[in-house]
């Protein structure tokens, strides 16, 4: 049985996001295609690899560092939960003693260096998914680099060594989620070596209990209509257009939930302080996947207000769960509003949010046309069999296109 091996720089239950549900959904679909998946990530408080183990993959953590001198726990924190450029020399050593027949790394810089290190020295190809905004979003840098001001970064030499900068360039195969990303990369990387794909999603809906259950979960709430974002609290995606929008058109029955984890403190702070204690806004927090789903089941009204985005399963799954939604006209959620017929769900930019908030709320027949189209488009192009199968024949592709050892 063929092996790949998934390297995340991350895995935590609690802080459910994209990457996580992306490698729920892969990694069975990729055993019913006869692929074992093995999947390694940073041991972290919060490292579970359960939900992955009783999807038939097999987990193992590995011992990694954030080499910054005089970085506060505050900052720590924020680099785990939102990303940090990771030194972990036993994942190199374990990589190059796998039998795999092929690494995939789901992220970059100094991890995804290692990746790249132990294919290239065990001579096997390795794959990497661009799963962020990487070449069309220069603001991630900055993020980034806010991240760990005031500290010292000592990890140079180790991404030198593994060639941290050459991730994308030196990969067998690169998976790309969106048409911006694509035709950014296709210079560098040309067709042969691009993969342009899609998500899936569960195609299930939430049941009537789980529903309820997850309305009451919500202190309150009540029986009350309410829009929700559904993403980590992050710059990127920019919770504070939906407050400003919910606060200036809602009317007074509807509430707001922001759901995600907590992966940038002082932004939540500045989100809460724009809320201004408005009772009717919730700040939900991190919560399990199907509770998400249930959530975004009961919501009257899914905002997806991104600064970017390089695909947007959250999209898929409230159109799956047939709620409306309201999307930043980015990335790869322009892809699927355009590739779908949903352009009226887009908010382009420069459009007032609010208005189109309020417009949306007053349109019934968008709203019913939505409700109703959103689990045609999903059942009709979006499952994991398809992502699997395409993974796969990208694999073979990659591989037959090297030289014999």
């Amino acid at each position: 049985m063929p092996r790949v091996i998934h390297v995340l720089r991350k895995f935590d239950p609690r802080e459910w996001g994209g990457i996580e549900t992306h490698l729920a959904g892969l990694v069975p679909a990729l055993s019913r295609l006869g692929w074992e998946s093995e999947v390694h990530a940073p041991a972290e408080d919060g490292t579970d690899g359960a939900p992955l183990e009783a999807l038939g993959a097999r987990f193992r953590t590995f011992r990694a560092f954030y080499p910054y001198l005089a970085l506060r726990p505050e900052q720590r924190r924020d680099l785990v939960a939102a990303g940090g450029n990771l030194v972990a020399p036993g994942e190199l050593a374990s990589l190059l003693g796998s039998e795999a027949d092929v690494l995939h790394t789901h992220t970059l810089r100094r991890l995804g260096g290692v990746v790249r290190s132990a294919a290239r020295l065990r001579g096997r190809p390795y794959a990497v998914t661009v799963h962020g905004p990487v070449h069309t979003d220069p603001g991630i840098e900055r993020d980034a680099a806010a991240r760990t001001r005031g500290a010292r970064d000592l990890g140079a030499p180790f991404g030198l060594l593994v060639g941290a900068r050459r991730v994308i360039d030196d990969a067998d195969l690169v998976f790309v989620l969106n048409g911006e990303e694509h035709r950014a990369l296709l210079p560098v990387r040309g067709d042969r070596h691009l993969a342009h794909v899609a998500h899936g999603v569960e195609l299930s809906r939430a049941s009537t209990s789980a529903r309820a259950a997850a309305r009451e979960s919500i202190a309150g709430l009540g029986a009350a209509p309410y829009a929700v974002v559904l993403a980590r609290i992050d710059p990127m995606k920019s919770q504070e257009t939906a407050i400003a929008a919910f606060l200036a058109a809602a009317p007074r029955e509807m509430h707001l939930l922001l759901v995600g984890a907590f992966v940038d403190r002082a932004y939540e702070r500045r989100l809460r302080a724009l809320a201004n204690d408005e009772p009717r806004v919730h700040f939900v927090g991190g919560v399990s996947p199907s509770r998400a789903r249930a959530l975004l089941a009961e919501a009257h009204l899914a905002l997806i207000p991104s600064r970017a985005e390089p695909f947007g399963i959250v999209l898929l799954e409230a159109w799956a769960e047939g709620t409306p939604a309201l999307v930043a006209d980015v990335g790869g959620l322009s892809d699927l509003c355009r590739g779908n017929g949903a352009e009226a769900a887009l908010v382009t930019s420069g459009e007032d949010w609010s208005a189109r908030l309020a417009a949306a709320l007053a349109d019934a027949a968008f709203l019913e046309r939505e409700r109703v189209e959103g689990p045609r488009r999903v059942a009709a192009r979006y499952s994991w069999d398809a992502l699997a199968r395409r993974t796969v024949d990208a694999y073979a592709r990659s591989a037959a296109r090297r030289p014999a050892q």
